[in-house]
């Protein structure tokens, strides 16, 4: 009898085991995920759309931008405390909500104070549902593929909802930008109960004390160092890139249109990503950092349209095959889902100080904010770098 139930215990949990590693969960998984960030990823056209349709100074746009930013870091902080005591299911439903209804309030919304609230309460829930959805993706079969495919959408996606905001600028004037990250959140809302069933994210029963000191190790605290570094920088640079563009002789619509199809080039970087995750394992994480960052550098010689396009493909590409490696090398340390929801910390609080700190650069010139953020991101590689090497040291002790 014991036998029996032991076999049939063996029998449910490798089903369970295939269906979190099926391809369509992590298809479900990065949609779900991405419905907080999405705004990372179309934030020239809402920088571009705060400072024309609703009249704001760029030091202004940078610090909406910035609150979105920091609310979302308070999120994921917060996740740190609530992902374990939250049933999962019911908070990505009711965090997707509050989501909707703060784009919905941008769109009607036009002081610049009451927005600075909004955007800081869509942050909080975005941080709160990508740091629950990446609490998942770390139960996964394959880490590395969930969020690989989770940035083919997010380069997907943010390049369509450019290229569309862009379109509709001159026919709609109500936040049409903020209409499509409402709309989006919709559809993640509807497919969450397609999600299988997932073990709660958070520690084991164990001692908390004890269980602080096995994953929250050295080398994964500088791996949180190295994305705060990158994460900083892409988004630094990425908020101003139309104005950078402007600044060398390109019109606003040409680098809009520019910007969004080159998001696009993030695709095929995260299918990259996989494929190289695969034949290297991590041996590329610090290689891909440092590239992103001379790729940065290469829009200063952006002078012609080709030029610039060409730079700022080469962008998102290079970001798109580092971004997916650093995200998921934090669930190395710790399968419970908390590893990674400290890089999405990470992460939030670059993309916060990132806008912030890029519009004080870039009034002193458009090389200031292109040179710094090619410097965070080689930082970052050598952060990335240590780690790994300090954490094979250790595991050869």
């Amino acid at each position: 009898m014991t036998e029996q139930s032991s076999a049939t215990a063996s029998l449910n949990a490798a089903s369970t085991t295939v269906r979190r590693g099926t391809f369509s969960v992590d298809i479900i998984l990065a949609l779900v995920a991405m419905a907080g960030p999405l705004y990372v990823d179309i934030m020239p056209a809402i920088i571009a759309t705060l400072r024309s349709e609703y009249c704001l100074r760029p030091d202004q746009a940078g610090f909406v931008a910035g609150a979105n930013g920091y609310g979302s870091m308070l999120g994921a902080l917060l996740a740190l405390f609530l992902v374990s005591r939250v049933p999962w299911r019911a908070f990505l439903i009711g965090l997707l909500a509050m989501l909707i209804v703060a784009d919905l309030a941008t769109m009607a919304v036009y002081d610049y104070y009451w927005m600075l609230s909004i955007r800081f309460i869509h942050g909080l829930a975005g941080g709160l549902l990508a740091s629950v959805a990446y609490a998942l993706m770390s139960q996964t079969a394959d880490t590395r593929r969930s969020f690989g495919v989770l940035f083919v959408f997010h380069f997907g996606f943010g390049g369509i909802g450019i290229a569309m905001s862009s379109f509709f600028a001159g026919k709609m004037h109500s936040g049409i930008v903020f209409g499509i990250l409402a709309a989006f959140g919709m559809i993640a809302a509807v497919i969450v109960p397609l999600l299988p069933q997932f073990r709660q994210p958070g520690p084991s029963s164990r001692s908390r004390s004890a269980a602080l000191t096995e994953w929250l190790t050295l080398p994964l605290i500088l791996k949180v160092c190295g994305i705060f570094l990158f994460q900083a920088a892409n988004l630094g640079l990425g908020a101003f890139m139309i104005g950078i563009a402007a600044d060398l002789g390109q019109s606003r619509a040409f680098a809009g249109l520019v910007v969004g199809l080159g998001l696009t080039a993030g695709i095929p970087g995260s299918l990259l990503m996989i494929l190289l995750s695969r034949k290297l394992g991590w041996r590329p994480v610090a290689p891909a950092l440092l590239i992103a960052g001379v790729a940065k550098t290469l829009v200063l010689v952006g002078t012609t349209p080709a030029a610039f396009a060409l730079s700022v493909s080469s962008i998102y590409f290079t970001m798109a095959v580092a971004l997916p490696y650093v995200l998921a090398a934090c669930a190395t340390d710790d399968k419970g889902g908390r590893g990674t929801v400290l890089g999405g910390l990470a992460s939030k609080l670059g993309l916060a100080c990132g806008p912030v700190a890029a519009g004080f650069l870039y009034a002193q010139g458009s090389s200031h904010l292109v040179v710094t953020a090619g410097l965070a991101s080689a930082m970052a590689a050598a952060v990335f770098a240590f780690s790994f090497r300090l954490a094979d040291t250790r595991g050869n002790n």
